[in-house]
């Protein structure tokens, strides 16, 4: 089940994408294996269904899943080692460093943030 934290400043929809990756990442969705319906995972932790259908969206736009009208959404076969998902994040990473250093960001602030976001883990 997914655990989704309102309070937190990620996103709900990559909150929920993160998990689901973590969860296909450590085997519980294994290649080919059916996910939860979006409405399902909507009914289970009361977020809105569109904001569910996003985050399965840019699942399916990485290539971690795949869908089959009709029958549901799926782990698509080397979702697990899909370095796309890896790459799309570091892009994303990029860019967001790119724009705090052109707002005058200091590359120590910007080390201190990277170190605090691991050490919640």
């Amino acid at each position: 089940m997914l655990v989704i934290d309102k309070r937190s400043k990620i996103p709900v929809y990559e909150q929920i994408k993160n998990q689901i990756i973590t969860l296909i990442r450590v085997g519980v969705y294994p290649p080919h294996s059916k996910l939860p319906s979006i409405r399902q995972i909507s009914a289970d932790t009361s977020i809105n269904v569109n904001t569910v259908k996003k985050a399965f969206a840019e699942l399916e736009s990485t290539g971690a899943i795949y869908s089959v009208p009709g029958t549901g959404s799926f782990v698509s076969e080397n979702a697990a080692t899909d370095s796309s998902l890896c790459n799309k994040a570091m892009n994303d990473l990029k860019n967001s460093v790119e724009i705090a250093k052109s707002i005058g960001v200091g590359l120590e602030e910007i080390l201190n943030l990277v170190n605090s976001v691991y050490k919640e883990e």
